[in-house]
This record gives C-alpha cells, structure tokens and sequence, in this order.
C-alpha cells in the first residue's frame, strides 16, 4: 500500500475526506518514528539531524535527488515511509535565534516582535527578498521538496495605513511567486496570508492557520479560549481556502497534559471541514492531528557508570525489563541518567519514564526539577530499584508520597499484599530493609503492606495516577544465580504508566506461523570431530545435518582461523573447498563471524595487536594472528570480502554478520555493518528451563548502542546447554525446553536453532541438535533465512501505529514486520474495511494480524470473526497485497526453500483454486500443501451475498 492511498501527495483536499494528515514539529530532538507517519510534516530544518539506524530498511530509503549538499540523514527518514517534509520558513520576521544569518539585514527590518524575540521585516526591501530567495534555494539543495511559509501578516506590527499595507503585500505575492517560479515542484503552505491568498492560489497547495477554537496568549502565558465571533471569523477563511481547491489546516493549543481535550479540538476541527493539529505552543510536543501516533517508546534511566563497562547490558533495566516491554509492544530508549536530559515535550511522544537505579545517588541533583515538570505535563513515571528522586520535594508533592526509612537493623512483617505481589516468588525470611513509602492521598494505592517493629506501617510499592514506585528488594529476589520477579512487572507497568491496548507490532511471527531462523557460528571449523577418521566438523555437519535438513540457515566462518593469514593456513587447502560445498547449498546464506573473532568487543580498541589482553575468562582479546593490528573494517568488511572472493558461488553475497565473543559491539562496527548493507545478530542469554523457569532468563530482543540497534539470538547457542561443551554434551536438547517457556502462555520469542561447528564434534552432540531439528519440525513455523529475521527485528523498533481520527488504525513501516498482535479486548480484524490486512489466527499465545508487507496498513475491527476468504495460516510470505472483491481473494505466496503450506479460513461454499496444491477441507476452511516453495497463487471465489 503506497501512500497515495492514504492521503495522495498531489491532492489539494476540498475539506477532510481526502486531506492529507499534516504534523509541526520544531523541537530539537525529532520523534522521526512518529512523525514519518503523516503525509505532509513541518519541520525547523535546524533540527533535522543524523539517522537512528532504527528506521526503516536501506531499501524503503528514498533517493537524493538534492543536487549540491547531501540530503541530511534525518531528512531521509522522515520520509521513509513517503511522508513529503516542509522546511520552516520565516517570511516577515528575522529570528534572533538562527544562526548564519547575515547581520547586514537588520536593515531590512522595521519592527521588534517581542512575544518571539525577532524583528519583522520590510517585505519590500530587495535585500529581505534575495535573503529569501537564497534561504529557499538552500533548503532546496538540502533535499527539501516543501516550505511552510510562516509570519506572512507581521507587516501589520509596523504599519496600520491601508497604502503601505498594499506595497506589503504585493511584495508578498512576488515572493511567494518568486519561490514557485525558481523550485516549481517545491508545494508550498501559507500560515495565513489571506490577504494574498487569491492571488498565489495557483502557488501553493495549502493554508494554515492558527487559533481556530484553542489559543495562547504569550504576554499572559496561558492557555485560553477561543471566542466564537473570532472562531466563525476564522472558520470563514478556512472554508474559503477549502473552497479553491486548497488544504485547510487548523492548529490550536491546549496544555500538553490535557490530551483527552487536545483529541476533542482535533474531532471538533475535522468535523468543521478542515485538518486538525492540536499541540503546544513551541510545537515541540506530538501532537493530535487526523491521525494520534501511540507512542511506542519508553524512554528508561540508567546510571552508565555502574555498570561494568559502562553498558547498557550489564544492567537490571536491560537485562530484566527490556524483555518485559518488548513484548507489551514498547521500544526502549535507554539513556544514561547523568546525560543531558531531554528538553521537549514528553507526553504523547513516549508512553512513560521508567527508572531502575542501583542507588539513590545515581541521579543528578537536577532531576527531581526535571521530572516533576514531566510529571505536571501528563507523563507518568515507573521507578524501580532504589528511588531516582527524593519525595520530600516537588516529587512528593505531586505524588502524595512521603518517604519512609530506618536503619538496617529494623525488622519488619508482611501486613498484606494484592495480585501484583508475588508474581514468580516472594521474599522469605527478614531481608535487608530499604525503606518504602507512605501516603498522604488516597488514591494512591499500596499493593504490598509491611510493619516494623516500632509498629509504623508503609508500602516499598505503590502506583497512583502519576505513576509508580517499587522499591528493592520487593522487586527481584534471587539465590545464587536464580532470580524471581516479586512484583508482576506487566501489572506494575500497565497500571503505574496507564498503558492501554493497542494493536502491538509482533517480531515472532508471521502469517500466524512462529518464525523459525537457524544459524551457526563458525568457531571450531578447523576442529576434527570424535568420528572415525577425525573428519572436520565442517563435514560432519554438511553430511549429517546441513545436507539433510533443507531449511534456510545461515553459516559463518571465522577468516582468521583458516585463511591465508590466520592460525591454521595449512588447512586452508581442505577447509575452503568444504566452505564452498557448504555455501553451495540452496538454502544456505552467508556470514562472517568477523576475522579475528574478538571476544571482548568492549575492552578491545582499534590499533591494538592481535591476542594482547586479557578477558576475564582467560582468552585474549582476540584470536593472536601475528603482527595484525585490530580494525573494525578489516573484521567486517574485509572478513566479508574474503568470503565473497574465495568461498561463494557467484550468485551469493554475504548477507551478515554473526558477532563473535562476549557479542557486545560498540556503536562504531555496528555503523559499519549497517553502512556496508550487513544485517547483524547474535548477544543475548536467553536460556529459560524448567529448572529455571523465571521471566529473568530472557533477554530484550535489541541493544541499542548511540544511534544504531544490535538484534540479539532469540536464544542462546549450545554453549549455555553444554556448560561450553565441558558436559553434558546432550545438553543442547534442553533448549526445547527454551522454546516451549518462550512460546506459553506469552510468546516472547522466534524460534532460533543456534549453535557452533562444535556440536558436530561428538556423538551426543550430533544426536542432541538432531533432536532440536526434528522437534522444531512437528510445529507450525515460518523458517526463515536469519537475516532476513533480523530486518523484521530491527524494523520493528520503528513500526509507527496511529490511532486515525475517522476511526480504526493506521500502521507504517511494515515491509519487514508485518504482524500486529491484537488485544483480544479488541476485537478481529474487519478485512472488508481494512487495508494492507490479509488475515488472522487466534491461538494460544495470542491473536496474530497478518498484514501484507506493503509500507502502509489500516486496520478497522469488528467484534466477530472474519466471514469472507482470508489467510489463517502459512510458512510462506506474501509476496504481494491480496486482492479482494465481492468477496472473492487472490493471494501470491512463497517460502524460503521448504515446501509451502498455506491454511485459509473461512472458504466454505467457496471455489479455491490453488494449482499444485493438494488442497484438503478443514472446518470452514482449506489446507493447501504444495511439493516446493512457490510462489504460488491462490484464488478464492465466493459467492456475493445479498
């Protein structure tokens, strides 16, 4: 679904019906995820930075048509998913803030603007009008395609005299044209200008206008109402630009923590015919417009200088709680708690702050300011852990809370606790007392109760409608190196950031089938395996696994181990031609595991001598390789290349990178993989067991590292299992157990058989990772090519949904991720209404939303079943959008390398044709089992009811 079957970028919209969804947003620190969502979006150039390597794939990226300057990157992902972007410009004021702007056009000016700080301008100055010119020729070279022309009426600051209002605007008619006439495909929007507006109709293709029911007043800073004389004055000049043909947009301002008021004047400015955006004042808030984006982000404090090497993974906030938000539908954005804080408007851009400190000096002195005006702005706040803020301030003050502490000797007695408390375990004995909270408002509610004994009563947890507090130790317990949640974390969150349902981006799976990714990473290549005649492990695993499971998986090597330079090139003659035979197999794809396998990313900087250092597990810091000296493009590209040119077929490519070690990358090789065009996985320790079966032995599925995203293994290799393959040998077979607890009764993950050339080492082994293959083929999964997974992972941190203001969802950036999983509360997919929807399947884990891959999805939904033809099941991919009329269906599926299965609900009294396929009923619907991978099309024809 393109987006012209939204909004249609060239409509100049009569009324709503057809109108574009319009965004402003002028604050620092872009919310690119949410504002790729509108059609048309307005933006302070100054503002549009680097890329976030979460956006969408390389592919969905649009071309630099911009001759001169490059096109910033941030340009580039806004319009992602087709979004036309709008470059601020000042047309009657010069802004006092900007900078390189010449100080000669002050002369040019004739008034003070003081509400904003800047001067207003001669229109008819020749000097203003080349400044002008010149500012637009700029942004066009940028890459800019659209100007929002602002402070078109500040003339009338200077001037009351009917004549000199005239030259004016007359001056405002040449510029505008001039604009057109030099950048004829740059769409221009006016704030106001009404005075002109027949006049340049023909150059522009939109109006704006603000305070049509909600105002600002900047003198009085407050927020006020608009009088109905001047609402029906506005109103008036609104339906004038409606009637030429042109967008009509309303802004209008309300307080950032009234939403449900902001969504009101939204509905109310649709209703009038004309395109709402409702936000703050300095338009640095996401907004309401004919489209609300759910805000998807979490944005969650750490302390970076407790955790051990300054990483994000070596703390409780990723390790336990990245997992548990993930899978509530929330990507997380973890920032160091002593970095600059954020300066914009948090409510409506992220769903919550959530907090796990070690100690309460982890925070800044500056925080508690800075929290409580989140807090007075609408945000809630989760803290876990010890408290970020102390509670005799402000903090207090909004949240009626009064901390309590005692020395550690003071013992203490469980009172009561609700449903929240005592999730996997509780606390046994009289642990260490850490202090908690009591109230002096009651609504707050205390969902664990402890007395001392002094007989003072308080609560370590505790949620209110400014959100939530649970203190060590009620959070985790743990004995020896198993931990149990204490609080429910899903309930803690839900309730402490007032979190509602919607319909959730889902990286697991597709077409209502589990996905199923299978890779190997290339350590122990060069050994011999415990087989009659010591064969490599490399030819054990080609005849024994890789030649009979023909499933598509991913195979790296380690160039370093056999190359022409490494540690065994005197094997190179025998181990690459069994490379080669191995990447010969159809369904195998490509990966370096890097060239010096480095086993400590963090600790290793570039320049260093290869095998110098030591890790705490006693290896060097990478594989000792003679006089090479580490570098991040020699390990990546230069590993990659070697693969290319020696051990590949002429129509493969190495497709990604497999890291190596303790799989902790900074963010400069991960920038090199992405620039290089590499998916990248591996981290993680997701190893939950029945003897273990906590939600603490699952890790989050991405490690943000700056401004780029490492995807992390589903679940952890052989290693884990077979205590680094010291004993029991068999013990891979265990993580069948990892793939039942991540699928029941909550799916937390893809199904990922993961493992080394070691396990074809030994009998056990083998017999082991056998097991595991064939016990993955009795489920229903969607195998797919690792890193092909790795796009639906990453894609998934910046899947955009929108509530749509006429009803229903919009969902963006889909190409790769395409499942949503619906709240049962929710209701099923309406496919008559929908678009870019192809099915669903309800089964235990949850309620999957098939969608088609195309960039763009509307979901509607209805409270029954769907009645009419649509895909229920299958291990395959859509290959295009299906096509549905009178209720009748056309579909094109095909799988990766493995026979192609496909289930359709409801085709009952319906005619399905499906060449190849050896179709049998089931139920309401039909099974199509096909002998190859397609692609295959199916078509369904029914009869149109009355």
């Amino acid at each position: 679904m393109s987006p012209a079957d939204l909004a249609g970028p060239d409509v100049k919209a009569a009324g709503t019906a057809d109108a574009p969804s319009v965004a402003f947003y002028y604050g620092n620190d872009l919310p690119y995820e949410q504002l790729d969502q509108f059609d048309w979006v307005v933006v302070e150039a100054d503002s549009v930075k680097g890329r976030h390597s979460s956006s969408s794939s390389d592919d969905s990226e649009p071309e630099d048509t911009a001759s001169g300057n490059a096109m910033p990157q941030g340009l580039k992902r806004l319009a992602a998913h087709g979004s036309e972007v709008f470059a601020y410009l000042s047309v009657g004021e010069l802004e006092g803030w900007r900078q390189g702007v010449s100080g000669d056009l002050e002369a040019a000016t004739r008034g003070v603007n003081a509400d904003w700080n800047s001067k207003v301008a001669d229109l008819s100055d020749p000097r203003w009008q080349q400044h002008l010119a010149q500012r637009a020729d700029a942004l066009w070279q940028q890459g800019y395609r659209g100007l929002f022309l602002d402070t078109l009426d500040s003339y009338w600051r200077f001037t009351d005299d009917a004549a000199e209002a005239r030259v004016q605007q007359q001056s405002l008619v040449s510029i505008i044209k001039r604009i057109h006439q030099r950048h004829p495909e740059m769409k221009l929007i006016m704030n106001r200008g009404f005075e002109v507006l027949d006049a340049v109709q023909e150059d522009v293709v939109g109006v704006a206008a603000e305070s049509l029911y909600r105002r600002w007043n900047p003198k009085s800073e407050h927020y006020a109402r608009v009088s109905d004389e001047d609402s029906e004055w506005l109103a008036d000049k609104l339906q004038h630009v409606t009637d030429l043909g042109l967008t009509a947009i309303a802004i209008d301002y309300v307080p950032p923590a009234q939403r449900k008021l902001a969504r009101k004047t939204a509905r109310r400015i649709h209703d009038a015919g004309f395109v709402p955006w409702v936000s703050v004042p300095a338009l640095n808030q996401m907004g309401v417009g004919l489209i609300e984006p759910v805000p998807r982000r979490i944005l969650a404090f750490y302390d970076k200088a407790s955790a051990h090497e300054n990483d994000i993974a070596d703390t409780d906030l990723f390790r336990y709680l990245g997992v548990i938000l993930e899978y509530m539908g929330y990507a997380v954005e973890y920032r160091d708690i002593n970095a600059p804080l954020p300066t914009d408007v948090l409510k409506g851009r992220y769903a919550g702050i959530v907090t796990w400190l070690p100690s309460s000096d982890s925070a800044p002195i500056d925080f508690d300011r800075w929290l409580a005006r989140q807090m007075r702005e609408g945000t809630r706040i989760a803290m876990l852990g010890s408290p970020a803020v102390d509670f005799h301030g402000e903090v207090g003050a909004l949240t009626g809370l009064r901390g309590y502490s005692a020395d550690g000797s003071t013992s203490h007695k469980e009172i009561h606790h609700d449903a929240m408390i005592d999730f996997e375990g509780m606390l046994q004995g009289n642990p260490k007392f850490q202090g908690g909270f009591n109230s002096q408002r009651e609504d707050n509610i205390s969902h664990l109760e402890l007395e001392d004994n002094r007989g003072n009563r308080f609560s370590p947890v505790m949620t209110g409608d400014w959100g939530g507090v649970a203190v060590a130790p009620w959070v985790l317990s743990g004995i020896g190196s198993q931990s149990r949640w204490i609080i429910d974390p899903f309930a803690f969150l839900k309730t402490s950031l007032n979190l509602k349902p919607f319909p959730m981006p889902d990286a697991t799976t597709e077409n209502g089938a589990r996905y199923w990714e299978t890779h190997i990473d290339g350590d122990a290549f060069i050994s011999h395996a415990e087989f009659p005649g010591t064969p490599f492990t490399g030819k054990v695993l080609y005849d024994e696994v890789l030649s009979k499971y023909k499933v598509p998986t991913t195979v790296s090597v380690v160039e370093g181990e056999f190359g022409p330079v490494s540690m065994r090139p005197q094997d190179g003659p025998e181990l690459e031609p069994l490379a080669r035979r191995i990447f010969a197999l159809p369904w195998v794809e490509a990966a370096t595991h890097t060239f010096s396998h480095p086993f400590s990313w963090l600790q290793i900087k570039e320049g260093d001598l290869a095998g110098e250092g030591e890790t705490a597990a006693g290896f060097g810091y990478n594989l000792p390789l003679g006089d090479y000296r580490f570098d991040y493009k020699r390990e990546i590209i230069g590993s990659s290349d070697y693969i290319e040119k020696t051990l590949l077929p002429p129509n493969k490519k190495v497709k990604m990178i497999l890291w190596s070690g303790d799989a902790l990358p900074p963010e400069k090789p991960l920038a090199i993989t992405r620039e290089y065009g590499l998916a990248n996985l591996n981290g993680g320790n997701t190893d939950i067991t029945r003897d273990n079966p906590s939600l603490t032995q699952m890790s989050p599925m991405l490690r943000p590292v700056g401004d780029e995203l490492q995807v992390l293994a589903a679940q952890i290799n052989e290693n884990v299992y077979t205590n680094e393959m010291q004993g029991p040998l068999w013990g891979y077979r265990r993580v069948i157990e990892t793939f039942q607890l991540t699928d029941e009764p909550r799916r937390f993950k893809s199904l990922s058989i993961y493992y080394h050339f070691y396990s074809a080492a030994t009998p056990a082994a083998l017999r082991a990772l056998k097991q595991v293959y064939d016990y993955v083929l009795t489920l229903d999964t969607l195998p797919l090519h690792t890193s092909a997974w790795s796009k639906v992972a990453r894609d998934w941190y910046s899947v955009g949904v929108a509530r749509r203001l006429e009803g229903g969802w919009q969902v963006t950036g889909t190409r790769n991720t395409r499942t949503l999983r619906l709240p049962r509360e929710m209701g099923w997919p309406d496919l008559s209404a929908s678009q870019g929807v192809a099915g669903v399947r309800d089964i235990k884990p949850g309620r999957y939303v098939a969608l088609s891959g195309g960039d763009k999805a509307v979901l509607i939904t209805q409270d029954t079943p769907p009645n009419a033809p649509y895909l229920k099941h299958a291990n395959g991919r859509l290959m295009a959008e299906p096509v549905r009329h009178d209720g009748s269906l056309s579909m094109t599926l095909a799988a990766d390398t493995v026979d192609l299965k496909v289930e359709l609900g409801a085709t009952r009294g319906c005619r399905v044709t499906a060449p190849g396929a050896q179709a049998t009923e089931d139920g309401d619907g039909t099974r199509l089992n096909y002998a190859g991978p397609g692609p295959v099309t199916i078509e369904v024809a029914c009869h149109a009811s009355d």
